[in-house]
This record gives C-alpha cells, structure tokens and sequence, in this order.
C-alpha cells in the first residue's frame, strides 16, 4: 500500500515537472525575440508533452509526438526561419497598450472556458457506467484504437490538417525565396 503512494506521488510530482517544462517552453517561444530561440523553445515544449504522455501511459502518442511535431514539424520551422533571415530591424516591436491588454485578456477567458470545460469533461461519467460493459484500459495510447479513430470518425479533420500544413510549407517557400527587382 506504501508502495503505491509513493509512486503515485512520485508520478504527481514527475508529471508536474515535465507540465512545468512545457508550458516554459511555450511561454517562451511566445515570448522570444529571436525567432530561432522561439522554435527552439517550442522543441523543448513538445518535447515536455512527449514526456507527459509517457508518464501517462501513452506511449504511441509520446513517440508520435517527438518524432513528427519535435522532430520533423518544428525542425522545418527551424529551416525556414533560417531561410528567412530576418535581422532584429524586420522584428516589429512587442506591443503595448491595448494590444497588449486585449490579448492578455483573450488569454484569460480561454483558460477560464477550457478550465469549465475541463471541470464538465471530468464530471462525466466513467465509460464502464455509461456503457454497462469494462473497457479495455490497456489498450489506452496504443496504435490500435488511435488508427481506428483516426481512419473512421476523425479522418476529414486529418486530411484538413494535411492541406493545411501543404499549405503552410508552400507560404513558407514563398516568403523564403529572395524577391527580385524588375
């Protein structure tokens, strides 16, 4: 029984920790001057959530998410900004005034609304109740039941989001190519 606690202790305080390093390195990709750094900054946020779904028993996710977000996504944003080349003059300023406080408080609803719905998502019942019937948990972040959703109820969601990136990488291309004067 001691045994237990202490691991979900240590599980509790692990969990902390890697949370704590994600949301630095995505406080600080916001926050970051030089764009290399921001990226770099979001590595180490996606690196934290990979690290959180491991913890949490969802390994595929945790690997998906350091190999294609850590390792593939954030890397061709690193390529592209160094394409760019932007030098500190092309940077606009931080903004101040009501830029700042209007997104400040855009922020403050979201994680207001996300905390409400948090707290009904966890209000719900668990599946074995609603459902009558156990769930298979070790099936949980495994590849099967991820594939089976991916390809049957979330499959136009996945291919939006493949024509989304195609097209971010085209407007990357072109915002990386030297412009010539006629």
């Amino acid at each position: 029984m001691l045994l237990r606690y202490v691991c979900s202790v240590l599980t509790l305080i692990a969990l902390g920790i890697f949370g704590v390093i994600a949301l630095t390195g995505g406080a600080l990709a916001v926050v970051l001057r030089d764009p290399i750094y921001a990226v770099l900054s979001l590595v180490k946020a996606m690196l934290g959530l990979a690290a959180v779904y491991f913890i949490l028993g969802a390994e595929y996710i945790g690997a998906i998410q350091v190999i294609v977000y850590a390792g593939a996504i954030l890397v061709t944003f690193l390529f592209v900004v160094m394409l760019v080349n932007l030098t500190p003059a092309d940077i606009p300023p931080l903004p101040r005034g009501l830029n700042l406080y209007g997104a400040l408080i855009l922020a403050i609803t979201w994680m207001v609304t996300l905390s409400i719905a948090l707290k009904a998502v966890l209000e719900l019942p668990d599946p074995e109740e609603a459902m009558g019937m156990p769930t298979d948990q070790y099936l949980f972040g495994t590849l099967p039941p991820i594939g089976k959703a991916l390809f049957t109820a979330y499959a136009l969601p996945f291919e939006v989001l493949s024509i989304t990136l195609v097209v971010g990488i085209v407007g990357a291309s072109l915002l990386a190519q030297k412009r010539h004067e006629l």
